[in-house]
């Protein structure tokens, strides 16, 4: 009987073409003059490919059965059957921006969808809030971004560009503009977390993974969660810390609350609550092969975004994994990092903003 090792590594197709070679030379076959371009060496390649189609289907079904291994729709498919789970979405982000008109300009009357604006670096949102901007006065109003995903989660001061010509008008987002952050698709291993964490919540009582499940099923804007289980504010309490990537709006704190509220022992005492920002600047020079540098400015982007989503609440950003992030292989060649100048230790509650600051030199090589 086949292991799952077995199953998991498909046959290739020169070895089915030798299988099959061994196997009729077995029954008396004179397999042995055959050559490339044979009729029947052809014959048997043809099955060979077909073959080798047919094993590498048999891996993908084989690691679709387990937690641990699935991928993709597979995985979709295990946690809806097995656990009662559906990956999430990626969503838009939804904000307020801060509208003034200059002295002598306005009124405007405003529509939901009569405004584009944008950031200098090509993200637009609309609005969908109206109402009257008064002459040389400020209006508020909520915009959603274009696309989904947690690019849009912009710092305070980011939406600058009004696209809708309103002369004399400027825009801006203030800080915590956010009230609902963005999320991209819901990755493989974000997924499996979740299913996992799935069990705790199915008994008596709330466990410390019971408690993280609940602020992850709450809501998709929550992407970390950290459980002060210890009696942090006295016998009996319990804080859940929660975060998205890019902050979390008041109301997504709200229907994370509720949720867990619903769902506590009657005798805990649970305080929901979004952890505090901790920026970080990063500065370096970081040194690229020659014609590589938007491969190696995309590269590193990603390594940094997904090294500041790897970074739990309240622990640590290690100089070496930092180190890791800048050295965008292949195109990297040395990254000089002057600032942070070692391991950043976060609070209890904090979770890590990178702010980095790069300045890129191609070299030879």
């Amino acid at each position: 009987m086949p292991s799952l090792r077995d199953l998991l590594t498909p046959k290739s197709r020169d070895g089915i073409l030798q299988e099959l070679i061994d196997r009729l030379q077995d029954r008396g076959f004179p397999v042995t003059d055959w050559h490339p371009g044979g009729v029947g060496r052809t014959i048997l390649e043809v099955d060979a490919a077909a073959l080798e189609d047919l094993y590498a289907l048999v891996p993908v079904i084989a690691a679709g059965g387990y937690l641990a291994t699935a991928q993709g729709p597979w995985l979709d498919l295990l946690v809806e059957s097995a656990y009662g789970l559906q990956r999430y979405p990626a969503t838009f982000a939804r904000g307020r921006v801060v509208l003034t008109a200059a002295s002598g300009f306005g009124p405007y009357t405003l529509e939901p969808g009569d405004l584009w604006l944008g950031t200098p670096d090509g993200l637009r949102f609309q609005n969908t809030t109206g109402g009257v901007l008064p002459m040389g006065g400020t209006l508020e109003v909520e915009v959603q971004a274009e696309s989904p995903g947690s690019r849009y989660n912009v710092p305070a001061g980011a939406i600058s560009i009004l696209h809708t010509p309103l002369p004399g008008v400027s825009v801006t987002n203030p800080p915590d503009w956010l009230l609902e952050a963005a999320r991209d698709e819901e990755a493989d291993e974000e997924l499996r977390r979740r299913a996992r964490l799935r069990w705790a919540s199915l008994g008596t009582g709330a466990t410390r993974a019971a408690y993280e499940f609940w602020a992850l099923d709450a809501h998709p804007a929550v992407t970390k969660v950290r459980v002060l289980d210890e009696h942090p504010r006295g016998q009996g309490t319990v804080d859940v810390v929660i975060w998205g990537e890019g902050g979390l709006g008041a109301s997504v704190v709200s229907a994370v609350d509720v949720y867990i509220q619903e769902r506590r022992p009657l005798t805990a005492n649970v305080d929901v609550y979004s952890a505090t920002a901790r920026t970080v600047n990063v500065e370096a020079t970081i040194y690229v092969r020659a014609g590589y540098l938007s491969q190696a400015q995309a590269a590193v982007a990603e390594e940094l975004a997904a090294l500041q989503r790897a970074t739990p609440i309240g622990g640590t950003l290690y100089y070496s994994a930092l180190i890791e992030a800048l050295f965008a292989r292949p195109y990297v060649v040395n990254v000089a990092l002057t600032q942070p100048t070692g391991d950043v230790a976060l609070g209890t509650v904090e979770t890590l903003i990178l702010n980095p600051t790069l300045t890129w030199q191609e070299v030879a090589g």
